[in-house]
């Protein structure tokens, strides 16, 4: 994939656009909701502060996003066009986040399961989420065929992407993504919910691994980049 080409080189109207960043907010909103439905109270700090990191994640997301890019509704429409295997996989994935979410504000903000946290451990956590969300914020802006499910975009001449952030690891967006999830129990100060947010990371390294081979067999010059890129998500590690 060359550093150049832009999602927004195929129609998406300005409409979808901004109905699909709208979307991304109130998404935002709905998955925090469950955080202060655990806690049964909106007077509940590390919710707060969640709430505030992902709604700078959403942003920073889009503000990043290249200029006239629409990527967002691009992502929107076509998520059921993934192959089946993803589609499922993301399905688990999203239901471990819910859970997720609402055993934080259980814990944390109703009956005290984990006990007292730090300070530091929350700062540091936030520190971590907002280092996935500009990781994963800068890996959607330098890859032209950013998607939400796994396919081979035949209609817009699907290339690799070896430039930037991809020349360290073929999978950086995934590495942003599981960084906020592990930041996670540490930003809702909720040490329980490392064991579904555990899962939940465990399902992004098994799609990863899925979508590689994938894009092996079915993206032409996949297999050269992988052995350009021989890291999949950490670098120097797999």
């Amino acid at each position: 994939m060359t550093s150049s080409a832009r999602s927004g080189d195929h129609a998406s109207s300005p409409v979808q656009k901004s109905r699909a960043v709208a979307a991304s907010y109130v998404g935002v909103l709905l998955f925090s909701g469950l955080v202060f439905l655990g806690a049964g109270t909106f007077a509940y700090w590390p919710g707060l502060l969640y709430l505030v990191l992902a709604l700078w994640g959403a942003t920073l997301t889009h503000l990043l996003a290249p200029a006239g890019s629409t990527i967002a509704a691009d992502r929107a429409r076509d998520a059921h066009a993934g192959q089946a295997w993803d589609r499922r996989l993301l399905g688990v994935y999203f239901l471990l986040n819910l859970v997720a979410l609402l055993t934080a504000g259980l814990d944390s903000g109703r009956y005290g399961w984990t006990g007292a946290v730090p300070v530091s451990v929350t700062v540091a956590g936030a520190g971590l989420m907002v280092a996935g969300q500009a990781l994963f914020a800068v890996a959607r802006r330098q890859n032209a065929f950013f998607s939400s499910t796994v396919r081979i975009q035949t209609e817009r001449d699907h290339r690799v992407c070896d430039t930037g952030v991809y020349r360290v690891v073929r999978h950086p967006g995934y590495l942003g993504m599981l960084l906020s999830q592990l930041a996670l129990p540490l930003v809702l100060q909720s040490y329980w919910t490392f064991i579904p947010a555990g899962l939940a990371a465990a399902v992004l390294v098994a799609r990863t691994a899925k979508e590689d081979r994938y894009l092996a067999e079915e993206l032409p010059g996949y297999r050269d980049y992988a052995r350009r890129t021989p890291s999949r998500l950490v670098p120097g590690a797999f």
